[in-house]
């Protein structure tokens, strides 16, 4: 058997040798994590066969780690288009001192499927985080290393950063946490003035008090002078000048021109070489790379992973504005290059820059309906990334060469139309509900799988702050002049009601836009409904403004009754006159939570006086319309020495899980506790419910607990805690 054929063999049968032997692969032992009892039967991790992680980067402004998977075969993906195909892992780790401590910032995924194409495709993940270290500008940078590790159909465990994938890899890279603004630091620094000493965490909470918190603040220029003294001959004159010069090729008016050779002579440049360097066009990284170029097909955005190189040549440090990465995208879907945007991300000059670099990232939120298929048929197209340091790419030019930069080119995956909506069609599109893709919601309401962003669904329920995502698809160009933006509103049928009503709740979105490819600071807006539930939609991806929603977010419910709810989204062309439906989305509300209740039946019971040896027993019971697990456990564990409670009939279990052993609405038992081996000591037995309703779009499960205490002492009535 060739090598390719092995590795095909042990992809197909993947999960069964894992259920055989967890490190079946020997990837456990290999990372120092074997456990005891299974021996390796081949050795085989980090596989990067099927697929590759490539890079990592991050966005300072929004404080989002992203990173760009290679999938490199056309099968091998447990399945086609229209199936679940398998998943592909990404968990972050974040080290912020860069002293070996790594912060588990959490895991998404995309699905990964059998495609018909030759190429390699290149898929971007995205990853929100709140920073655990933020300094002022004028301290020493917060630069941390950053871990990832991609996992193919098995989600890298939590809290384990030296976990190796079979299939997959681990990659690193340094990023940059933006530095903290406004009134915290000016505080702070009155603090150190006075010579008063504050406790840092205190001064953190300061951060979200009234008046303190961040807003976006606008930096100062640094002059030409000031940088060309702080860099010497550490950067050129045709880096330093390029902006300026390039500015003035463009500039009509003769006496600007004096003004500005002016500026420049003053500043001690040297003309000649800057024009010289700008006379041939060509593409120079020596201080800033494009690498990687994704699609985030799930939120059709493009990525872009940029290298900076130097310490300086930025136009100023943390504490000044900086100079911009501009990147153009195109894409070509088979008929040429199309230019889709042009986006940017802010940087600095950092004397701390680590040996190995800084990675940022470019993103631009773009619309692919017009050239998406119906479901079932994926389509591709290559995507080319144009880097352009401090001057935007001209658009509509797909062979613009940079002065300082470069371009990058991958294939990505044009992902189908959901079910029922036809090509080109305006039509309003549910993406997601309660934060799980309405392809995991079925007929009953109930969610079933894990989202891109590693919320699970069992049978579950909804309750809470329940989001609306979607997009309408070909929406028309509104920044014509002429052109009115779209109208559209909610409509949900509860149990309780007649028909379907609007949703009339108020909700907040965060808007930004991209101008000639620079980057607003995010901007909130409430959604105020009218009378009749209609609101503006405000989403544009036409250049040269471009406008996105944060998460696509169309309108948030929060449910008032349990039972089977039901959800449209209508929308309104003014063009046109016309209106259209999405597909009914059917969810299950339960607002319940969890009952539980345990007590001690032998002996005297609840709160009383056991001998050491004892088998105390009692009874549990979990009362949930959708329940999920219960557990039984005894505290202080270090005294009760591994000894544990035993359900009645489990087979020597602790918990019981739906779907193995738990009945829903309710489960009654009983359960012993062997106290041989536990120490003279007081102690609760506890008893954990959980339910399996998705909460707020964001977490699993609703939990409760239930204590009883008792007194375990020596024969003879001594040693109680």
């Amino acid at each position: 058997m060739g090598e390719k054929e092995k590795l095909v063999e042990l992809r197909q049968n993947f999960k069964l040798m894992l259920l055989e032997n967890p490190d079946y692969f020997g990837n456990l032992t290999e990372a120092g994590l074997a456990i005891e009892g299974f021996e390796p039967v081949i050795e085989m991790a980090s596989n990067t066969f099927y697929e590759e992680l490539t890079c990592i980067s991050f966005i300072p402004e929004t404080n989002e780690l992203r990173a760009v998977v290679r999938v490199k075969q056309d099968t091998g993906y447990s399945g086609g288009p229209c199936t679940d195909g398998s998943k592909e892992y990404v968990r972050f780790y974040v080290d912020y001192d860069r002293d070996g401590t790594w912060v588990d910032e959490g895991v998404v995924n995309f699905d990964a499927h059998d495609l018909p194409f030759e190429e390699e495709l290149c898929y971007a993940v995205k990853l929100p985080i709140d920073p655990d270290k933020r300094t002022c500008c004028d301290e020493a940078p917060v630069l941390p290393r950053v871990r990832a590790i991609l996992s193919w159909n098995y989600e890298p465990p939590a809290d384990q950063p030296d976990w190796l994938p079979v299939w997959g890899n681990r990659l690193e890279a340094n990023i940059q946490i933006a530095p903290r603004t406004g009134l915290w630091c000016l505080l702070k620094k009155k603090f150190l003035d006075l010579d008063i000493a504050i406790d840092p965490a205190k001064l953190e909470l300061l951060a979200d008090m009234p008046g303190l918190e961040e807003k976006p603040t606008l930096l100062p220029q640094a002059t030409l002078l000031a940088l060309k003294t702080q860099y010497g001959d550490k950067v050129e004159d045709a880096r330093l000048g390029y902006n300026l010069v390039y500015a003035m090729t463009k500039e009509p008016s003769q006496p600007t021109l004096f003004d500005m050779a002016e500026m420049l002579k003053v500043s001690g440049m040297d003309i000649a070489k800057i024009t010289d360097f700008i006379k041939v066009a060509k593409f120079n990284t020596t201080y800033e790379e494009v690498k990687c170029v994704g699609l985030n097909r799930d939120l059709s955005v493009l990525h872009a992973g940029i290298q900076i190189k130097r310490p300086n040549g930025y136009s100023g440090d943390l504490c000044h504005e900086g100079s911009l990465e501009y990147v153009a995208f195109y894409m070509d879907f088979d008929s040429g290059w199309e230019y889709m945007g042009t986006t940017s991300v802010r940087v600095h000059d950092i004397p701390q820059i680590p040996g190995d670099d800084l990675w940022y990232s470019a993103a631009l939120p773009i619309s692919l309906t017009k050239h998406q298929k119906e479901w079932c048929k994926t389509g591709k197209a290559k995507v080319r990334a144009i880097l352009s340091w401090n001057v935007a790419p001209t658009p509509n030019d797909p062979d613009y060469v940079a002065h300082w930069g470069d371009w990058e080119e991958c294939y990505v995956e044009v992902k189908p139309l959901l079910p029922g909506v036809k090509p080109g069609e305006v039509v309003p599109v549910i993406e997601s509900l309660g934060g799980m893709p309405i392809s995991m919601i079925n007929g009953s309401g109930y969610a079933n799988g894990e989202s891109p962003a590693g919320l699970r669904g069992i049978d579950s329920p909804f309750d809470g702050k329940i989001l609306i995502n979607g997009i309408v698809a070909n929406a028309p160009d509104s920044s014509q002049v002429g052109i009115s933006r779209v109208r559209y509103r909610i409509m949900v049928k509860a149990p309780s009601y007649g028909t379907y009503q609007p949703s009339l709740r108020k909700f907040r979105i965060y808007k930004t836009e991209i101008i000639g490819g620079m980057v607003s600071p995010q901007v909130p807006v409430t959604q105020t409904p009218d009378l009749d539930g209609w609101m503006d939609y405000y989403p544009d991806f036409y250049a040269p403004v471009i406008v996105s929603v944060d998460q696509d977010l169309l309108g948030v419910f929060v449910p008032a009754e349990e039972g089977l709810h039901e959800l449209y989204v209508e929308i309104y062309d003014p063009n046109t006159g016309t209106s259209k439906v999405s597909s009914t989305v059917k969810f299950t509300v339960d607002k319940t939570a969890p009952k539980v209740d345990v007590e001690i039946t032998s002996g005297t019971g609840n709160c009383g006086f056991f001998t050491l040896g004892d088998t105390i027993q009692g009874t549990f019971s979990i009362e949930a319309k959708h329940c999920y697990s219960v557990s039984l456990s005894v505290t202080p564990t270090p005294e009760a020495h591994g000894a544990k409670p035993v359900i009645v009939g489990s087979g020597g279990k602790s918990d019981l899980k739906y779907g193995s052993g738990l009945t829903c609405p309710k489960t009654t038992g009983t359960w012993e506790l062997d106290t041989s081996p536990m120490d003279p000591c007081g102690y609760n037995i506890r008893i954990r419910g959980e339910d399996r309703t998705i909460i707020d779009s964001r977490w699993f499960g609703r939990e409760r607990w239930d204590i009883e205490g008792f007194c375990l002492m020596e024969d003879g009535g001594t040693g109680c805690c």
